[in-house]
């Protein structure tokens, strides 16, 4: 949204802009969480019940909102300006600066960050899933390949995806698809995601960390071949950020190795390689999975991840590749905004 519009109306209306405000968020946020209680939606907005109960009324009677039993849910003609009120919403908050100043300070050509902390609400997951999913299906076109990893955000994004005309997608995992919960694995995010693109998918069903040898002897395998042929030829590339020392522990590494990783500073991971927060590696993966070093120069990285938690992780695999889009949240965006403006 224009910020020139933005600050015109601060000047013009400073008594309507507040309650402009305060409509435009709760139609947003009622729109995540549908059907939703007056009472649920004040507590996740820290708002009174009763400013929640008359605006609703309001957006009742201006044919936006619908009210039963369940609760509050809107109504087909909100369509028309929910995307507005969206960017209305995230102007207002300041996320939108925000995005702005991270592209500056970051080798990444666009941010887009969902109002909230995942840490505190879970259901800020899903919203960095819903404008992750949207941003990558106007991305994708008819014959490219899509590789993606696991992981909660990934099935967040998974879960979100819309596509009322099929794509001729390739979908395929971006690591082997053993050794996780079997929900967030990249196997079965890939065979989700291509299901909902109307696309295809190859599978890779095998441990994602194997020794040198046995790595070498599995990529004879024609169907191991396939996928990590269709992997260096991807188009885009979806993945997930973990936490250093949170991805150590999941993936059980030797207490030594552990150690060794924290004293070089290691902070977030990717891909099975574990990163500072300068972007040098300190340690790679001898993972069935994609190798960055052979990505065509045209495949577009796009990285979601979402938790104040996760700020130096997202610094970390940012400042080793140049992303296209990275989809975060606004406990993430603040904590990063800090650290790179203090460092």
């Amino acid at each position: 949204m224009d910020s020139g519009f933005i600050t015109l109306m601060r000047k013009l209306a400073p008594d309507l802009i507040d309650e402009i405000t305060r409509r435009a968020l709760i139609l947003e946020r009622i729109a995540a969480l549908q059907p939703v209680g007056r009472r649920q939606l004040a507590a996740k907005l820290n708002l009174p019940e009763r400013e929640i109960r008359n605006t609703a009324a309001i957006l009742k009677d201006l044919g936006y909102v619908d009210l039963d039993a369940s609760g509050m849910s809107l109504s087909g003609k909100a369509e028309e300006v929910l995307e507005t009120s969206r960017a209305f919403s995230k102007a207002m908050s300041g996320l939108t600066e925000t995005e702005k100043k991270l592209c500056e300070l970051l080798p990444v050509d666009r941010v887009l960050i969902a109002p909230g902390n995942a840490d505190e609400d879970e259901q800020v997951l899903s919203d960095v899933g819903r404008i992750c999913a949207a941003r990558l299906r106007s991305i994708l076109v008819n014959g490219n390949t899509l590789a993606v990893t696991g992981g909660r955000t990934i099935a967040a994004v998974a879960r979100s995806i819309q596509s009322p005309t099929p794509l001729n997608v390739m979908v395929v995992p971006a690591r082997g698809g053993l050794g996780r919960t079997v929900e967030i694995q990249a196997n079965t995010l890939a065979e989700e995601i291509a299901g909902k693109l109307g696309g295809h998918y190859r599978l890779i069903h095998l441990p994602d960390t194997l020794d040198a040898a046995a790595l070498q002897e599995m990529l004879k395998l024609p169907e191991v071949s396939e996928a990590m042929e269709l992997l260096e030829r991807a188009d885009v590339i979806l993945h997930g950020i973990g936490t250093a020392s949170g991805m150590m522990k999941q993936r059980r590494l030797p207490h030594e190795v552990q150690s060794s990783l924290i004293h070089q500073g290691a902070k977030g991971e990717s891909f099975g390689a574990y990163y500072d927060l300068n972007g040098k590696c300190l340690m790679e993966s001898t993972n069935v999975g994609v190798d960055l070093a052979k990505l065509k120069p045209t495949c577009r990285m796009i990285a979601a991840a979402a938790g104040a938690s996760k700020a130096e992780a997202i610094i970390s695999i940012l400042r080793h590749t140049r992303h296209y889009l990275l989809v975060t949240d606004q406990g993430a965006a603040e904590r990063m905004l800090s650290i790179l403006t203090n460092s």
